[in-house]
């Protein structure tokens, strides 16, 4: 049985998650930041006949994130939640993934799309950065998003609108920071932390201009943004799909956690 969670549930559903966060990091820092109750997300919790908690569900816009200990969840179950939900996308292990992508009822997986990936961390630079790297300000933020929204990969996951309110939003709380590379006035690269909480810092959305690229912007914009973080003693992650990524962050320093996945519903995330 999936049960929406109240305030009350708050430490069941954390002590559930425990030491294993990394396998579940914007479902673990979204519910730090925010909180059940907050009108930001919304937090479910999935029971066996025992009324034991099988998988934590959790919702920020229209994505959903699924953490699972075990993957003893009800997959036809949590498919059939999807479904009536109309999610967009659908973040969690690329094995839980795997689970949840079989049971989908049949309508929903015609539009369905799974990409498996990796969650790795980083404890040390190789390298120091050379300084092209710059905080962004207020007005870089329509070419971010621009650059975000053009990349085959990663704008096809959002909504142009929602996408645009996310990143404004965050910045502003602190949750999140932006990180450019300029020539004159224009943004040739972009990278920022997705979430920040405490000492957990994820990083995200490393675009480099396709003019711009293959000259090392991308490591080094990566390189600086994480250089920073670890000077603050932060636990860094980052999420990538592409064995391109995996060697560039292999470069840097980054190991692999676990494996990763992301369904997204082609029928939810047509582009604006």
């Amino acid at each position: 049985m999936i049960l929406k969670c109240s305030i009350e549930d708050e430490n069941k559903v954390l002590s559930y998650i425990g030491e294993d966060y990394a396998k579940c990091l914007y479902l673990y820092l979204d519910l730090r930041k925010y909180g059940i109750g907050s009108d930001k997300i919304e937090v479910f919790i999935q029971e066996n006949d025992d009324k034991e908690v099988v998988a934590v569900l959790l919702r920020y816009y229209s994505c959903i994130h699924v953490y699972s200990f075990d993957n003893s969840f009800n997959a036809a179950e949590l498919g059939l939640f999807i479904e009536k939900h109309g999610f967009s996308m659908v973040y969690c292990t690329a094995q839980t993934a795997e689970l949840i992508y079989k049971a989908m009822p049949q309508d929903l997986l015609r539009s369905a799309s799974m990409s498996k990936g990796w969650v790795a961390q980083i404890n040390a630079i190789n390298k120091a950065p050379n300084g092209l790297s710059t905080m962004a300000q207020d007005d870089d933020f329509g070419q971010i998003v621009q650059l975000i929204y053009e990349d085959e990969d990663i704008g096809r996951s959002y909504k142009y609108e929602e996408l645009a309110q996310q990143l404004k939003e965050r910045n502003r709380s602190g949750y999140t920071r932006n990180m450019v590379i300029k020539n004159g006035n224009f943004v040739i690269a972009h990278a920022c932390t997705n979430a920040e909480f405490d000492n957990i810092a994820v990083v995200a959305e490393l675009l480099v201009h396709k003019d711009y690229r293959r000259m090392g912007y991308a490591s080094e914009i990566w390189r600086d943004l994480c250089y920073r973080l670890l000077n603050e003693n932060k636990e860094v992650y980052s999420f990538y799909y592409s064995d391109e990524s995996r060697s560039l962050h292999k470069k840097i320093g980054f190991t692999e956690v676990c494996e990763w996945a992301k369904i997204v519903f082609s029928c939810d995330t047509e582009k604006k």
